[in-house]
């Protein structure tokens, strides 16, 4: 794969905002890549993006899908002196939330702030707080009454989310607010590009989903349309952060291949999934024909768009594969540029194989 063009891509994915409930931006950017690369495509009413590639099988229908959303904020109230109160959309640690640069969304366009709650050290010296709640934190507009928020086009309701700019360090890793999951919506770009020009057994749809961060709402009313026989879902996984065990995951370290997943599941909400193992075996046999490295994902609390494919219509044979992601929910995320690159290309063995 060429990793020009995958940071280049890369970089104009995680640079729009998608948050939950608002990837219009992320749908458009996505049409621009596989609308003249694919046969057929629509945009549902939830905002799901939909391409079709027709193939020799009209009737066999193989689903990949990566959700186009990011976690971020709401505007929830606007204080006499100015300031705003936000809502997390997606699940947030506040902690890690003072003293960021945030971005808000107005119909006027882009305002920043920066959140408040954190005090200079010479004033909390031994005394540093034990930690943050969302009613803590505020964003500083620069605004000093209402009507001063309100001259700026700032509304309740509008969205906010986190201004991080992208990096590639040591030439193999990609760090960016949103790499959560556009890492995986840049995979099933380069996969359909590669496949452009392949004759497959299977009907290809390529679903950019919304809502996965709420819930999974946007695979739920897609999946239930498009009645595939079977289903991959690409996303982000939990990555190996030190040489040692995680009793809520399997070991996964970046740039040692996409994880070909085996279980996720969120106790709390008791969604998950547990991957048939005949799927199991047919994406490792996709990538050892592709002689790529992969690795394997069993994670806890990490519910991912599978979970609704696969109890789906009458059940659909669905399986995952997961990009390992450094500080995953945090202000910043990082990803391997070779994982994207393998992660397509295991993506395309297995649509080629599909079906035969």
């Amino acid at each position: 794969m060429d990793q020009e063009k995958i940071i280049k891509l890369l970089d104009e994915f995680t640079a729009v905002n998608g948050v939950s409930g608002n990837e219009k931006a992320v749908a458009t950017l996505l049409e621009k890549y596989l609308a003249p690369i694919t046969d057929e495509h629509y945009t549902d009413v939830l905002g799901n993006a939909v391409f079709i590639k027709k193939s020799k099988n009209p009737d066999l229908k193989l689903m990949f899908a990566a959700h186009m959303d990011e976690i971020g904020f709401m505007v929830s109230d606007i204080t006499d002196r100015g300031y705003l109160t936000i809502v997390p959309i997606g699940f947030h640690n506040p902690n890690i939330l003072v003293n960021q640069v945030m971005t808000i969304h107005t119909d006027n366009g882009v305002v920043y702030g920066v959140t408040g709650g954190g005090k200079p050290i010479h004033q909390t010296m031994g005394k540093e707080s034990a930690g943050f709640q969302f009613q803590d934190i505020l964003i500083d507009v620069g605004a000093e009454t209402k009507e001063e928020v309100a001259a700026l086009g700032i509304k309740i309701g509008d969205i906010v989310n986190m201004e991080k700019e992208s990096h590639v360090l040591n030439g193999k890793f990609y760090s960016g607010k949103a790499v959560d999951n556009r890492s995986s919506v840049v995979a099933m770009i380069l996969m359909m590009d590669a496949l452009k020009d392949v004759e497959t057994e299977a009907t290809i749809y390529a679903v950019g989903t919304v809502q996965e961060e709420l819930g999974e709402k946007g695979v739920t009313v897609i999946t239930r349309r498009i009645k595939p026989d079977a289903a991959i879902c690409i996303d982000v996984g939990l990555a190996t952060e030190q040489d040692e065990l995680n009793p809520g995951a399997a070991r996964c370290y970046l740039g040692k291949g996409p994880a070909i997943e085996f279980f996720d599941w969120s106790p709390d909400d008791c969604i998950g999934n547990i991957v048939p193992r005949k799927m199991v075996k047919m994406m490792e046999a996709a990538a050892d024909k592709a002689g790529i490295p992969y690795q394997h994902s069993v994670m806890i609390r990490c519910g991912t768009d599978a979970c609704i494919m696969t109890y789906s219509n009458e059940g659909i044979l669905t399986g995952g594969i997961s990009l390992p992601e450094r500080y995953i929910h945090t202000t910043i995320g990082m990803v391997s540029i070779a994982d994207i690159g393998n992660a397509a290309i295991l993506g395309e063995q297995f649509a080629k194989d599909f079906g035969k």
